[in-house]
């Protein structure tokens, strides 16, 4: 089973980093600040406390670097947003909606991991959906969120199933080219 790519340049960059390297440090923190900070101001609503708390986790990821064993550093930083965020609201007061938010929560749910993988290859595949034409979008969502068989899907809209499995094919793979 080979590695996906992103994580194997993540353990390579993790590596360099425990290291002392300055530039791996910057590579890791460009490409996952915003998508952390997105996080942390949506469960917070405080953009001012959310930069806070990412910045924390980056300057504790710098000083504890020698220390630190991460085997996926993704899952890693979205786990501390997550717990930094719970953290702050535990020690402070809470509104109303900040405490459904808390109840919301789960810092040692293993749902809370892949959440933000789901949720960008969800908009990668909606935006690859959007350069489909509108007839091949209606049978890729007939067929794969659907879950309608081809030849359900080829009587319903007067086609050939054979149609409709060319149609499905160029669908995956427009997909496929924007996941790669």
């Amino acid at each position: 089973m080979e590695l996906p790519k992103n994580f194997q340049n993540n353990n390579l960059l993790c590596g360099h980093l425990k290291n002392g390297n300055q530039k791996a440090f910057k590579s890791l923190f460009e490409q996952y600040w915003e998508a952390m900070f997105l996080k942390a101001n949506s469960i917070l609503r405080d953009r001012e406390v959310a930069q806070d708390i990412v910045q924390e986790i980056w300057i504790k990821l710098w000083n504890q670097r020698e220390k630190l064993e991460i085997s996926n550093f993704e899952s890693y930083i979205f786990r501390s947003v997550s717990y930094g965020c719970f953290k702050y609201l535990r020690d402070n007061k809470f509104t109303t909606s900040q405490l459904q938010i808390i109840d919301s929560l789960s810092v040692s749910n293993p749902d809370v991991d892949n959440q933000h993988n789901l949720e960008a290859t969800q908009k990668v595949i909606d935006k690859s959906l959007e350069e489909l034409s509108p007839r091949c979008q209606e049978i890729f969502t007939l067929s794969r969120l659907e879950d309608m068989p081809n030849e359900e899907i080829a009587g319903k809209l007067g086609i050939s199933r054979r149609s409709v499995e060319n149609q499905v094919s160029l669908a995956l793979k427009v997909i496929r080219r924007h996941l790669a």
